[in-house]
């Protein structure tokens, strides 16, 4: 549809690749395209389709003075449409409808969008029109577990009710995790709830499918299905490869029951997992804005963009020509991640599919395919694709640099424990300190384990912690464990780190390097008192860092109890050996 002017658009999240297809998109069709990001490079900076590009306040951490960012800026650069890529800026501009009315924003009405993005009204909302989910029950307490445990079938999926959640008066994005078994449960649930109430549902295994597609009041226009080929991680996640296929009637249907009773109008994307062996699917969720994987659609050529466009200018929806199956993108930066995961098998695999090497070969043969494109790459608009590479192989070489301090360090921290250094530093120390992120399971068991035997040699232990929250009880699940052991945990409260302990501590053990930097950055003196707990043993094969269990299986906090009490062992050794001096 022509038009005597350029429309001005704005695309916000323009640190996300979807803005960039965005943009693209917009611009061939005549558009005058800024972009806006709370980053300082975003990515589109450097689109030949951008007209300028503009930074705002973290919508997660300040979504007031980000909303104020906008009505101050659209009051010097009127713009016929304001785009929200994701969830982080559409729910701070939801929420402020009244105050940005005079804004032409593409976003649905606020109650069709609290609906999609409440995953439990999500849910609720496809038994009404009949399409089948996962079972599962919402938790908005962790009292209400305990009669839940005997009735739930593992692995649990523990999904967020909402992907924005907030605690301590800040957004946070939130995650998907998975629970084996009742211990996992009980830890992933404290710390999930603390963002809000977490749904509890079952696994459904299958392939990742999804129905993208622009809708006006309730009425599907246009529908478009991709599958996805990779994941980041492979236990579920971002796709990093996906290929366009015909849209499966039965997921077209389940859609436009969902699409008509939300009465929606704009772009979503409903998310299925599917079983190619009997067909039977399951809803995952609804996204109620575009999607990750848009530049395969858009490739393709379903160009959601434009159609989106004509919708919020004009009224109405003008369909695009039917799009090609069989075209593949591959998002590169994501999907190296996804070759480096296979080939460490790393990933819990009692959920995640490890390919074999055929079917890693196939997908490095679609670089050659002539229907293979990119997400980012792109012939007519370059630097962005080289932006991408440049900061691609920045990464890598940060990485190569950092696991060369690593090695450097935990050689350092190795000898220290073998040439009898800590050995010197604990005999002569009259104050123990042990420390971890958040004191409630390593530096927590630490304490306990050692307070009672030094103090009988004049030695004073405490432990403390990065999280800025005291008086927490240890963790659950690790108090189980030391108990199983003779160890009580009960009593000991978390503490939060202050100068006043790092100044008076004589030795401070830590649990990673991680821990260590920070101690150094606060405080540079502290260097010299500093020791990694778990590099006692002397093999260059043994991990030096003792790992957090916080959330993962019970197996994992078993694992982290052998490997304090041992190292406890030794230090309880050096104790008696100078206390019979």
């Amino acid at each position: 549809m022509k038009r005597v002017n350029k429309p001005r658009v704005l695309v916000l999240d323009a640190d996300l690749i979807p803005c960039l297809s965005i943009s693209r998109s917009l611009a061939r069709r005549g558009c005058v395209v800024d972009a806006a990001s709370h980053t300082l490079r975003p990515l589109c900076r450097y689109s030949n389709t951008v007209n300028a590009v503009f930074q705002y306040p973290d919508p997660l951490a300040a979504p007031e003075a980000f909303v104020d960012w906008l009505l101050e800026h659209e009051r010097t650069t009127a713009y016929d449409l304001v785009i929200p890529v994701t969830e982080r800026t559409l729910v701070a501009l939801s929420d402020r409808r009244e105050r940005l009315s005079h804004i032409n924003i593409a976003m649905p009405e606020a109650p069709s969008l609290e609906v999609a993005l409440d995953k439990a009204q999500t849910l609720a909302l496809a038994d009404r029109v009949g399409v089948p989910r996962p079972m599962g029950t919402t938790l908005t307490s962790l009292a209400e577990l305990d009669g839940l445990k005997k009735t739930l079938k593992f692995p649990v999926v523990l999904k967020p009710a909402r992907s924005i959640g907030s605690a301590a008066g800040g957004a946070s994005q939130l995650q998907v995790s998975y629970a084996f078994d009742a211990s996992e449960l009980q830890a992933g649930c404290a710390h999930a709830l603390q963002f809000g109430p977490v749904l509890l549902q079952e696994f459904f295994s299958g392939i990742g499918v999804g129905v993208e597609l622009i809708a006006n009041k309730g009425k599907i226009g246009y529908a478009f299905q991709h599958r996805r080929l990779h994941e980041v991680p492979l236990t579920g996640g971002g796709s990093s490869l996906r290929k366009s296929e015909p849209v499966m009637p039965q997921l077209l249907e389940a859609s436009e029951r969902l699409i008509a009773a939300l009465n929606w109008s704009g772009v979503a994307m409903v998310e299925f997992k599917l079983d190619p062996l009997t067909g039977e699917y399951s809803l995952m969720e609804i996204n109620g804005r575009f999607w990750g994987s848009l530049p395969l659609a858009v490739a393709a050529g379903a160009d959601f963009p434009a159609m989106l466009l004509d919708l919020e200018l004009d009224g109405e929806i003008t369909p695009c020509a039917p799009y090609r199956n069989n075209i593949y993108c591959r998002l590169l930066s994501r999907d190296l991640s996804w070759y480096e995961a296979v080939l460490r098998g790393g990933s819990d695999q009692r959920i995640a599919t490890i390919p074999s090497r055929g079917e890693v070969f196939k997908g490095l043969g679609l670089f050659f395919h002539p229907r293979h494109r990119y997400d980012v790459q792109c012939i007519r608009d370059p630097l962005p694709g080289f932006a991408d590479i440049s900061r691609l192989f920045k990464d890598y070489v940060n990485r190569l640099l950092t696991l060369t301090n690593e090695l450097k360090f935990s050689a350092r921290q190795r000898r220290a424990w073998k040439n009898g250094e800590v050995s010197s530093a604990i005999s002569r120390a009259r104050s123990m300190l042990f420390l971890c992120y958040g004191n409630i399971n390593r530096s927590a068991l630490a304490d306990v384990m050692v307070r009672a035997y030094a103090e009988d040699s004049g030695i004073s232990v405490t432990s403390a912690g990065f999280h800025r929250e005291s008086g927490r009880s240890a963790d659950p699940v690790m108090i189980e464990v030391a108990r199983e052991s003779g160890v009580d945990m009960t009593a000991i409260r978390s503490t939060c780190i202050s100068e006043q302990q790092l100044h008076d501590s004589d030795i401070i053990f830590v649990m990673e390097k991680a821990h260590y930097d920070r101690l150094v950055a606060v405080d540079a003196s502290v260097a010299d008192k500093v020791y990694l707990l778990g590099a006692h043993r002397n093999n260059a094969g043994w991990p030096v860092e003792i790992a957090d269990p916080y959330g993962q299986s019970r197996a994992s906090y078993q694992a982290c109890y052998e490997r304090i009490a041992e190292a406890v062992d030794h230090i309880k050794a050096v104790i008696a050996e100078g206390s019979s001096d």
